[in-house]
Formats: structure tokens, C-alpha cells, sequence
């Protein structure tokens, strides 16, 4: 069995050797990886809301260090069954457990690569970046985490021949990416408007519809605009 910072150790090294640990590992050691993933995530997760809550100072960065770890891994809690129940329903093997292992672990490293692009936040915070600026640098550096997570469960699942492979992490992305994309919404904000931060910092806005609903609500917006 493998230590927690060992594993961690190894899945920075060598991803694949990791991810073949997870999938040869009995359920004994499959406990221990995602306990050490999870204490990962969470980790990982309140130093990058942290950064962000520091952008408005206080009590925010309490907030968005405990809101960010929610997000993740609820999102991951609520989407690795997706992967299993559209494999299993096209003739895939269950193994829900070790699907749930490899999704936490390529969000483990998802998480490493997050908080590695913490200072680039920090140095804009530090640099009087503007609001909107800073928006696009911390979607640039989700989008770079996510992709590099999304990397790891395509590689770990791309020699399984088994039906349903493709469907079933097809399915893992489109649910963590709605519920994520919810959960993110829902527990808002993280950076606070210019405009809101002479007002007491509240830990969730008002509830404002959807993320749905505000994506369209953008749309129409944006073609009134025109």
C-alpha cells in the first residue's frame, strides 16, 4: 500500500503509473489514494479561493477558501456515477469504485496544476490588474487545470476496449461540467465586483435563476448591444 505523498509524488512523476496503481489497486488501497486526493483537492482548492477571496481582502478570503473545495469536489461526488452508469448500461464492467478513484485522482492533478497558476493570480492582484482582466486570467488558468485533468481520465480509460468507454467519459464531462459549472454558480462570488465591495462581503449572493439563466440573459444582452 502507498502513502498519500507518495502517491501524490507519483502522480506528478508519472501519471500513468498512477493511474495503472488505481486501477490494479484492491479496495483497501483504493481508500487510501482517494482520501489523499481528496485531502488534495481540498487543499489545493482553498489556497487558489484564498488568492482569489484576497483580491477584496477580510473576510472574503475565508469564504472562497472554504467554497472553492465544495465546488470541486462536489461536482466530482455528483459526476463519476455518470461514467459508470453509461458504460455499465452499454456493456461495461462496473467498477464504480475505481471509477470514483480515477476521477479523483485526475481532479488531484487538476488541483496541482490550479494551484500552480495561484501566483500568476496573486501577481495580478499585487500588479492592480482591473476586474475584468482579472476574470480572463483565472478562466485562463481553470481552463488550463481542466483540460489537464481532462487529459488524465482520457489516458487512463483509452486502453479499455470495453463498450461504453467513450459514452461513458463523454457523459463525466458534459455532468461535471453542468454541475460544476452550478455549484460554481450557486456558491458566487469568489472575486467581488468594484462596484459591491464597499458593501458588507456576503458569503453567496441572492439567488439570480440559473447558470442557465444567466447565460442567456448575456446573450440577449449582447445581441441588444448590436
Amino acid at each position: 500500500m502507498i502513502g498519500g505523498a507518495a502517491f501524490v509524488d507519483l502522480l506528478l512523476r508519472d501519471r500513468r503509473a498512477a493511474i495503472a496503481r488505481v486501477r490494479d489497486a484492491a479496495a483497501a488501497d483504493l481508500a487510501g489514494i482517494v482520501r489523499a486526493m481528496v485531502a488534495t483537492i481540498a487543499v489545493c482548492a482553498a489556497i487558489v479561493g484564498a488568492a482569489l477571496g484576497s483580491d477584496r481582502g477580510g473576510v472574503q478570503i475565508l469564504y472562497a477558501a472554504v467554497k472553492l473545495p465544495v465546488v470541486l469536489l462536489g461536482a466530482a461526488m455528483l459526476s463519476a456515477p455518470a461514467l459508470t452508469a453509461i458504460g455499465g448500461a452499454l456493456g461495461r464492467p462496473v467498477r464504480l469504485v475505481h471509477d470514483l478513484a480515477i476521477v479523483i485522482t485526475a481532479l488531484g492533478f487538476g488541483a496541482l496544476v490550479l494551484v500552480a497558476g495561484t501566483p500568476l493570480l496573486l501577481l495580478a492582484h499585487a500588479g492592480g490588474v482591473g476586474y475584468h482582466a482579472t476574470i480572463l486570467l483565472v478562466v485562463g488558468v481553470f481552463a488550463m487545470a481542466g483540460l489537464a485533468t481532462l487529459r488524465v481520465i482520457v489516458g487512463a480509460y483509452a486502453g479499455d476496449a470495453a463498450p461504453g468507454r467513450r459514452a461513458g467519459v463523454l457523459a463525466l464531462c458534459c455532468t461535471f461540467a453542468v454541475v460544476g459549472g452550478q455549484l460554481a454558480w450557486a456558491l458566487r462570488p469568489y472575486l467581488v465586483r468594484p462596484a459591491l465591495r464597499d458593501q458588507d462581503a456576503a458569503f453567496v449572493e441572492p439567488r439570480e435563476g440559473s447558470l442557465v439563466d444567466a447565460i442567456f440573459d448575456t446573450t440577449r444582452s449582447t445581441q441588444r448591444g448590436w
